[in-house]
């Protein structure tokens, strides 16, 4: 993270370098001497810009660009994590329900409340026949065909 919080002072460094530089470039240009509207000097930039040749890209966009970049790799890596996460501990649950019936039983139910709390109930009846096996049998009931 603080990688990314770096980044995030660098950027504003950057910044505030870049906005001193521009307004003593406006001085010494004489912008100050005359009373322009936004439009003009907006128009003056736009007009200089385009007689420039190009340029390679602005500090500022590059350090810009790299967080994002971080950013978005950061997220990914943390999506990673947390999807093994969650594929250790459920290996680590079937294991302990295979070795151990009575926690099995134990848990039937809450692991049964657990899948009714899904606010599309279809997808909870998904849910429920995905772990049929783990769930309490009700007596009576006939299991569907596969």
């Amino acid at each position: 993270m603080s990688n990314l919080e770096d980044q995030k002072k660098r950027i504003e460094q950057v910044r505030k370098r870049e906005e001193v530089r521009l307004i003593k470039l406006a001085q010494k240009a004489g912008l100050f001497q005359w009373r322009l509207t936004s439009a003009q000097i907006d128009r003056i930039f736009r007009d200089g810009l385009q007689l420039a040749a190009p340029q390679k890209q602005s500090q500022l966009l590059r350090l810009k660009g790299n967080l994002k970049v971080a950013t978005k790799r950061q997220s990914e890596q943390e999506r990673r994590e947390d999807a093994r996460r969650k594929i250790l501990l459920g290996s680590f649950f079937i294991a302990q329900m295979e070795h151990k019936p009575d926690l099995a039983a134990q848990l039937a139910s809450e692991l049964e409340q657990f899948l009714d709390l899904h606010k599309d109930p279809k997808i909870a009846m998904q849910n429920k026949a995905l772990l049929s096996d783990w769930l309490p049998k009700v007596p009576g009931a006939q299991e569907e065909p596969k």
